[in-house]
């Protein structure tokens, strides 16, 4: 289960004071409750099925938070090298639909490669404080030095496929180029295959990997519970 950037937001600010607080909307009433204090920049949470909390932070640490909302002073270690410049550094973190058997934890950063950076897809096994096994399965190619439109939302469809969302990199004609990642939701096989009936497999000179294009730069990305 992941939590919105917005709660997510009032659970991790470290000024908000210990007490409660009562917001009031236009519509509606919130009760905020300080949960967790010490983070800086959250980017994205999901919960371990033994209750425990996995945060990261964007400048390229993801931390471990108990059931009990108490934050580890240790981050985890083995991840990527994690470029942290502008918008861009640790994006979304997910856990595999089927983790309880495979052990898979899926996240998304800010990689440097020829050209400048991008965003990237990996997974591995959490072993205590260190990422194991960790495989890279997609990079967001040309990379350029740009500092913004990163998107690195992740989603699940539950029949062993992957999207991950990327930004135009503040570069809007890139978003309308089927040879360039950027402006795209990548569709993939959970491993990092490619999918066969991936729309642009076909297509001579398009990058395989994508699902659409068009896109600015898609922070938020949710499966409908009904309609798949």
């Amino acid at each position: 289960m992941r939590i919105p950037l917005t709660l997510m937001c009032l659970i991790a600010v470290v000024s908000t004071p210990a007490h409660a607080q009562t917001i009031q909307s236009e519509k509606y009433t919130f009760r905020a409750v300080t949960l967790v204090r010490g983070l800086q920049n959250p980017w994205s949470m999901v919960f371990l099925p033994d209750g425990r909390m996995l945060v990261t932070e964007r400048e390229g640490r993801l931390r471990i938070v108990s059931k009990d909302f108490k934050l580890d002073p240790k981050p985890v270690e083995g991840l990527p090298e994690i470029v942290a410049t502008g918008q861009g550094g640790l994006f979304d973190v997910a856990i595999h639909p089927q983790y309880p058997q495979n052990g898979w934890i899926y996240w998304a950063y800010n990689a440097s490669g020829p050209g400048g950076w991008g965003t990237t897809l990996a997974r591995g096994k959490l072993d205590g404080y260190r990422m194991a096994n960790v495989q890279i399965l997609f990079s967001l190619e040309p990379k350029t030095r740009t500092g913004q439109h990163f998107g690195g939302r992740i989603v699940f469809d539950g029949k062993g496929m992957v999207y991950l969302t990327l930004g135009d990199r503040g570069e809007m004609a890139r978003a309308q180029k089927a040879d360039d990642h950027a402006g795209s939701v990548i569709r993939l096989h959970d491993d990092g295959r490619v999918p066969a009936d991936n729309p642009f497999v076909n297509r001579a000179g398009a990058k395989p990997e994508k699902f659409t294009l068009g896109n600015r730069n898609m922070q938020g990305a949710a499966l409908h519970p009904q309609t798949g």
